[in-house]
């Protein structure tokens, strides 16, 4: 029994420090494999290795199994291995065949590792040389697992910010008819629910960020999508712009107006609807919110207007009738009761091919350095002049770059790779710099647009 005691022990030690290489994935960053793969781009590859800790509790099942067989003990002893060997087969099937469907084969690997326990519990109990009645030393191996489990992977009260994994953009996205020029990186942070390690981390490296759990934050399922489709959203954006900008597409144009809400006590309310698209106001065109503002103004209180607007496929004229607010000015004016926001059409004649790492959730905060590879990439010689570019922040269908979270832990991740500049939002310079350490040569640059991060690189191109 001592070969199946190994393997089963073994593999519970490879469970653990997988967790734990998990939540430190972030150390290594800095490193660069050959082909200048990141190690954001090879962590798919780890996907994989937790079949091998099934594997090796499968053979310590067949091991266990066969010296049983050779002992003549009774059939009974033998069940708990069936499960193992069960269990640890359906485990690597789900890891091997969808690794990027974590939960599942996880879970599987967690009912493999319950039906370990048992087994090791009925291989105490049957050592004919043991003192006590109980299985005392699989007791407490098993209370010091659950201990350790606590520590890593138990929710607390508090989210967690840390530094992230930066990515090489040009392996991110490849536009259609460009060519590699630059090296241009973006860079990624950790945001979580926090667990007691975190806590414990907080308290060694100042890096790590505790915050209160919000009480209306939603949850995990909902916001994963949310963050998905807030980073498809941003892609296309970029991609827009940056076209736009090279005079190859019309860019980002404004079509109308969206509705997004409308107010309870709203006088537009069972008329107007979420998801219309406002392209008139007594047929006065309405591209943005501000004409849309503008032709309001015209409105009086309480009076009824056409309004053109885009339901779905169908475009209709409705009679509208409107409510009074008061402007910063103390002055009655005509409202509808919506929120709205500026719709957007974008020209994007030339696809760009995504390749996206398992690890990079992402969000719309990668969309000013994508827009710029996007440019470096059909730029004939591109447009780095030498140098070596990383940056973060939203971009925005008029080009202007926008706050993110978590600028302090990028720069401190971007300053330990080999890039001599960081692009940030200019409203969060300072905080930024707030992430840098003693002897970092990191080149903080803060920047309103993607003409000033264009005109920058210019300015300060490399002899």
């Amino acid at each position: 029994m001592r070969s199946a005691l190994k393997m089963y022990w073994t593999g519970i030690a490879l469970a653990f420090l997988y967790i734990a290489a998990a939540e430190l994935i972030w150390v290594p960053d800095p490193l660069r494999l050959p082909g200048g793969l990141t190690w954001l781009e090879t962590i798919d590859r780890l996907l994989y290795a937790p079949a091998l800790i099934a594997l090796i509790w499968i053979a310590g099942a067949a091991a266990a199994w066969q010296g049983e067989d050779q002992q003549g003990r009774r059939l009974l002893r033998k069940i708990p291995r069936v499960f193992v060997i069960g269990s640890g087969i359906a485990a690597m099937i789900a890891i091997i065949a969808a690794p990027r469907t974590v939960t599942v084969g996880i879970g599987l690997l967690v009912v493999n590792w319950l039906f370990v326990l048992i087994d090791l519990f009925v291989i105490e109990l049957s050592d004919r040389n043991r003192r006590r009645r109980w299985p005392m030393r699989t007791v407490t191996a098993l209370a010091a697992q659950l201990a350790l489990l606590a520590v890593m992977a138990l929710p607390i009260s508090y989210n967690v910010t840390y530094p992230g994994l930066t990515m090489n953009m040009n392996h991110y996205a490849r536009v259609e008819g460009g060519n590699v020029n630059g090296q241009l990186t973006g860079v990624l942070v950790f945001d979580r629910r926090a667990v007691p390690l975190d806590w414990l981390m907080s308290r060694v490296l100042n890096i790590y960020e505790l915050s209160p759990v919000p009480p209306n934050e939603p949850p995990l399922r909902e916001a994963y999508a949310e963050v998905v489709a807030m980073k498809t959203e941003a892609e296309t954006v970029a991609t827009a712009v940056a076209l736009g900008k090279l005079g190859l597409s019309r860019g980002a144009e404004a079509n109308g107006v969206n509705v997004n809400a409308i107010a309870e006590q709203a006088a537009a309310r069972g008329i107007l609807k979420a998801g219309d698209r406002i392209v008139s106001i007594a047929d006065h065109p309405t591209l943005d919110v501000q004409s849309l503002t503008e032709a309001m103004s015209d409105v009086k209180p309480g009076s009824i207007i056409v309004v053109g607007l885009v339901r779905g496929s169908d475009s209709l004229s409705l009679a509208v009738p409107t409510g009074s607010a008061e402007d910063d000015n103390g002055k009655e004016r005509a409202v509808f009761g919506v929120s709205v926001e500026t719709a957007y059409h974008y020209d994007i004649p030339r696809q760009v091919k995504f390749e996206r790492p398992f690890a990079h959730i992402g969000g719309p905060s990668h969309g000013a350095m994508l827009a710029l590879t996007i440019i470096d990439q059909l730029t004939p010689d591109g447009i780095s002049h030498g140098r070596k570019i990383a940056g973060t922040g939203t971009i925005e269908p008029d080009g202007s770059v926008g706050p993110v979270g978590g600028v302090r832990q990028k720069a401190y991740a971007v300053a330990r790779t080999d890039a001599e500049l960081f692009f940030v939002p200019a409203s969060e310079e300072s905080e930024a710099r707030a992430g840098l350490e003693s002897g970092d040569t990191l080149e903080i640059v803060p920047v309103q647009t993607l003409d000033e991060m264009l005109q920058w690189l210019k300015d300060h191109a490399k002899s």
